[in-house]
């Protein structure tokens, strides 16, 4: 099992960051390489993605800055994202994503979607108009991209 944190710097106030990551509508505009489009259904938010369709849910609390996503075929079978947002000054925002290989996703899945969430994470940095990306064993993939 691996697990890795992915983290953006950006420069947007707290408020301003968490409140658009904590919008579950705003998935698909952060991480488009993930969810296409999501659909609200009687029995909640089902996500369009690479992997077919998955149930989102999301919980967030604007105090501590936490946000846990969680995604899966089914509402039995959720895998947790965690998201940490906090200010590191009035005008700069730190972002960190947990990235959590479960034990059905192989080792390779799990670097084809972590390099994806890196990217989703340039996403950011333009959204919010500059920052910083911290991402261990990415850098050549992003460099490939063109996104450095």
């Amino acid at each position: 099992m691996q697990i890795r944190t992915v983290s953006v710097a950006v420069f947007a106030p707290r408020d301003t960051v968490f409140n658009f990551l904590a919008d579950i509508e705003n998935l698909p505009k952060w991480a488009a390489g993930f969810c296409e489009r999501l659909e609200l259904r009687h029995n909640g938010w089902w996500a369009y993605t690479t992997r077919g369709e998955m149930i989102v849910e999301s919980d967030a609390d604007d105090r501590t800055g936490v946000i846990d996503l969680r995604v899966g075929p089914s509402v039995d079978e959720l895998g947790l994202f965690p998201v940490r947002v906090f200010s590191l000054s009035l005008d700069r925002t730190l972002v960190s994503f947990n990235f959590i290989q479960t034990a059905e996703l192989s080792d390779e899945r799990y670097e084809i979607r972590y390099h994806s969430l890196v990217v989703g994470m340039w996403t950011l940095i333009r959204r919010f108009g500059g920052g910083e990306l911290y991402a261990p064993g990415a850098t050549s993939q992003v460099s490939a991209l063109g996104l450095n």
